[in-house]
């Protein structure tokens, strides 16, 4: 009897642990977003080199794109483990990104014009991709 209620109490922990952890990550989230005025963006498709489009929004291909703005920068961050850096190739195409790794483009539309310079740091399989957005002004 003692051990089914210490079992109870052990999965009780276990349960509220985790609550507290999504939690934590959520009020991280918001801050970040908060602290940078950084908000997630856009849409954007894949595209197999045999030709087929996959539409959809870029956050379907999982939790290893992070692609954030603010008031002068897109920044793009790519989980790519298992690639060398020369096994990705980085390219602005008009009015989108295109990142190419192996046999598969991905294109992501950008929400605003940016300067052809592309500032990109890949270490331990992070690919991280800032581009400056160009500034309009209204006379």
């Amino acid at each position: 009897m003692v051990f089914d209620e210490d079992k109870k109490r052990k999965k009780k922990e276990a349960e509220e642990f985790e609550r507290i952890v999504r939690e934590m990550e959520r009020i991280i989230e918001d801050a970040f977003k908060t602290a940078f005025n950084m908000q997630p963006f856009l849409g954007g498709f894949s595209l197999n080199l045999e030709g087929e489009e996959s539409p959809g929004n870029f956050e379907d291909y999982g939790e290893d794109e992070d692609i954030f703005e603010d008031e002068q920068h897109i920044y793009v961050t790519l989980q790519l483990p298992d690639l060398e850096e020369d096994e990705i190739k980085v390219k602005l195409k008009k009015n989108a990104l295109e990142i190419k790794i192996g046999d598969e483009i991905r294109e992501i539309v950008l929400p605003v014009r940016v300067k052809r310079k592309i500032k990109k740091t890949f270490r331990n399989g992070i690919l991280d991709i800032e581009l400056e957005k160009v500034r309009e002004d209204i006379h």
